[in-house]
């Protein structure tokens, strides 16, 4: 009797499971992602992850490319939308703010956005999408600089540099800390505040 419940409840614990929604798939996905790119998110994997069957996958997905622009979507989300609604909610004056988010984003090992970029190289959905992540960006910051009395003719292409060479830092293979990190956006926040 004792093994006939224990078979029972092993098929509702598995039947629970198979109910796990989207957001279970796309936080493993994510997860894989920031581990190790866009070859690293593969549906067989996940399900035996998440302990689930493939087929729950086809009734949240259509398919994996599908799992990868949600993936992306939580990107944009996570690595964008809510650190410049963090760093606002955080306030300051706009110099203040510029120098936070330039040490929030050093703060990182920048897998995601080397693996995002990566993925952008083979993937024309992809690349569209971060092109326009990146616009919002550089118009954050355009906006943050030109708050600090950075004139507006030179606070664009002063934020598009300082942007292109943050990504470029976690490429550096001479910044050894963090808080040489921070010293070299200490740096790009000097050259797009001078006046």
């Amino acid at each position: 009797m004792d093994s006939i419940k224990s078979d029972k409840d092993s098929q509702e614990s598995k039947s629970d499971t198979d109910r796990l929604g989207p957001d279970a798939w796309i936080d493993a996905a994510y997860a894989q992602f920031q581990e190790g790119g866009v070859s690293a998110v593969r549906i067989d994997p996940l399900a035996k992850y998440l302990d689930i069957t493939r087929g729950s996958f086809y009734w949240h997905f259509k398919d994996r490319a599908a799992l990868l622009r949600a993936v992306l979507t939580r990107w944009r989300e996570e690595e964008t939308e809510r650190v410049i609604a963090a760093n606002e909610a955080a306030g300051g004056d706009a110099g203040t703010r510029l120098l936070r988010l330039l040490h929030t984003c050093s703060s990182d090992d920048g897998r995601l956005e080397i693996g995002m970029r990566d993925w952008a190289t083979q993937d024309k959905g992809a690349q569209n999408e971060i092109r326009l992540i990146d616009k919002s960006r550089i118009e954050y910051m355009t906006s943050l600089a030109e708050d600090a009395g950075v004139p507006s003719d030179v606070a664009k292409p002063r934020c598009r540099v300082a942007y292109l060479a943050w990504l470029g830092s976690y490429s550096d293979a001479t910044a050894t800390s963090h808080q040489q990190r921070q010293a070299n956006m200490d740096t790009l926040w000097h050259m797009v505040t001078a006046k």
